[in-house]
């Protein structure tokens, strides 16, 4: 990426939207009222999930910005922002713009109107209204403006919106690692499940396995997946078209087409039902809630649109937790569910750092100690996993919490952290293992069989999180503050060192595996604890993409996961007659 508007940050690039009031377009909310309630809804939100579809696949989004700029900005628009060269560059779409327009033609857009965006006017038209949602959306913001007057905490929950939404993983990287680690989750899941029953309760509720659902919205994610982008936009002439756009639940065998129709209740929304769904979600600006739900818009009963590739990726993973969640919520089967999930991804996230360990040279002695426990108070855990070599100490908590949407967009960072109740916990457990095992007066100091804190240089503590937001910008330094007020280093041993808080989400750790093998982590800890030394407001995953373009490595377990799963997969298109 070369233009200088943009921030880039690993899997996070971040533009300058051009508002409309720079170009002298009238820009209230009336004013996008009045442009929008003349579309017909229909051809107006297959267009906008066209253009969102080609923002999240998108390999060069400068190139994809300059062909969505001559489709829809022509004329006075496109003239107007060449004719200045402070906006030039600057940019009309983007992922948060096309969501929050998605949601208004929703709700205002007439469905019996025959005025579409098909010819130049419409298409000037829609641009206009880009324009007036990006001034909505604070373009100041979205630079990051990163005066040292501005408390980070505020930056933090002020940046969220515009981080989340402007993600841009390769969708094969996130699809192999969704769908490997939700294969380790279910046979995980499984494994331990007998109360609550976690698949007698999805198949209650659906009249679909765990497995089916999971088939069944992978099948839709491959039909978008294998889109190119001159699918998704024709580049000559640079007009968007519904050439294969639409999936067919109905185009399948006799035996899949009544799953689909099980499985579309769950994931989608039809467009005579939107308007109703809409008017529901409308105050929940920013969380997008109706498209986090429903990512799949049904036009007919042959044709289904994929709205936002990102949340029907989600399906697959924190889709079926949501629905399990909604489900046994007020039941006996709530706090058992609860206490399930995070035993799930406690032993995940442990298998993943003992794979690592165990791929290490012989000459890298790092051990790894499951869920160790205080001689003194064998039925008190320390933390839920420990990484030990001869004079370093890797304290490791796993919190599953799923963040929601009103906690990540409350814009209040004493909201959004309360929200994240185990966030607070597995802060307050990491600065109380460190209080216990450091403890300067040794009458008072618990031991834990196989660590001899007294050869231990340095402590390193790490918290391991599911959402993948608590890995973005400025993440780590506000959560390391926090983690600070916990450790009373005038009560520690003179010699121990303890080293800033990482955070890491289950993707930066399934990333790091392969980096571990012949480096110890405790090296690798130190090497990003340095990077971040020189970029403070940076998170991990920032970190794996600078360390990934220097060494690109084979993940073996995630590349033979995959193609495990992709052979089982066939197997069940087969069996289902598809091709």
């Amino acid at each position: 990426m070369s233009r200088h508007n943009t921030l880039d940050l690993g899997n996070i690039v971040i533009a300058k939207l051009i508002p409309a009031k720079r170009l002298g377009v009238p820009h209230t909310e009336q004013d996008l009222i009045e442009i929008l309630s003349t579309f017909n809804y229909q051809n107006v939100l297959i267009t906008l999930s066209r253009i969102n579809l080609l923002l999240q696949r998108s390999i060069d989004i400068v190139k994809d910005e300059d062909n969505l700029k001559a489709a829809f900005c022509q004329g006075i628009i496109l003239n107007a922002i060449d004719a200045c060269p402070g906006i030039r560059d600057d940019f009309v779409f983007s992922r948060q713009g096309t969501l929050r327009l998605l949601d208004k033609c929703a709700l205002i857009c007439d469905s019996q109107s025959i005025y579409t965006n098909d010819n130049i006017k419409g298409r000037n038209e829609l641009a206009k209204a880009y324009l007036i949602v990006n001034g909505f959306l604070d373009t100041d913001s979205s630079t990051l403006s990163t005066s040292e007057d501005e408390e980070e905490r505020n930056m933090l929950v002020n940046s969220i919106p515009f981080q989340e939404y402007a993600t841009n993983e390769a969708p094969q990287v996130y699809t192999k690692h969704l769908v490997v680690r939700t294969e380790e989750l279910l046979r995980l899941l499984q494994e331990k499940s007998s109360v609550p029953d976690i698949d007698n309760i999805f198949f209650q509720k659906t009249g679909l396995t765990l497995q089916d659902y999971q088939n069944l919205v992978f099948i839709i994610v491959s039909f978008y997946w294998n889109l190119s982008t001159e699918d998704i936009v024709q580049q000559n002439p640079l007009l968007l078209t519904s050439k294969s756009l639409f999936f067919n639940p109905n185009g399948h065998s006799d035996d899949l087409i009544p799953l689909f129709h099980k499985l579309l209740p769950l994931i989608s929304v039809s467009i005579n039902d939107l308007n109703n769904k809409a008017n529901k979600y409308a105050n929940f600006i920013d969380e997008f809630r109706l498209w986090r739900d429903y990512p799949i818009l049904r036009i007919n009963e042959n044709r289904t649109i994929c709205v936002d590739f990102s949340f029907l990726l989600e399906k697959i993973q924190t889709g079926a937790f949501w629905l399990i969640r909604k489900w046994v919520r007020g039941s006996s089967d709530e706090g058992a569910f609860e206490d399930l999930w995070g035993d799930v991804f406690e032993d995940y996230t442990s298998s993943i750092i003992e794979r690592g360990i165990n791929s290490q040279s012989s000459s890298i002695q790092e051990r790894l100690i499951f869920n160790p426990k205080y001689d003194q108070k064998p039925d008190e855990e320390c933390v839920d996993a420990a990484v030990c070599s001869d004079d370093t100490l890797i304290l490791v908590e796993c919190k599953s919490t799923l963040l929601s949407a009103a906690s990540k967009f409350s814009g209040d960072f004493n909201k959004f952290y309360n929200g994240a109740k185990s966030v607070k916990k597995g802060i307050e457990q990491l600065g109380k293992a460190v209080q216990h095992l450091g403890k300067k007066d040794r009458n008072q100091r618990h031991v834990v069989k196989d660590i001899d804190i007294c050869k231990i240089k340095k402590i390193y503590p790490v918290l391991v999180l599911s959402d993948r937001l608590l890995s973005y910008l400025f993440m780590n330094q506000v959560l390391n503050s926090k983690f600070e007020v916990e450790v009373q280093k005038d009560n520690l041993m003179g010699h121990l060192e303890i080293m800033p808080l990482t955070v890491l989400t289950l993707m930066d750790l399934e990333l790091l595996e392969p980096y571990i093998h012949d480096i110890p982590l405790n090296a690798r800890l130190d090497e990003w604890l340095n990077w971040l030394n020189g970029n403070p407001r940076i998170g991990f995953t920032a970190y794996m993409h600078d360390l990934i373009n220097k060494e690109q490595r084979d993940n073996q377990f995630m590349d033979q996961g995959f193609a495990q799963f992709q052979s089982e997969v066939q197997r069940y298109f087969l069996e289902t007659g598809i091709s």
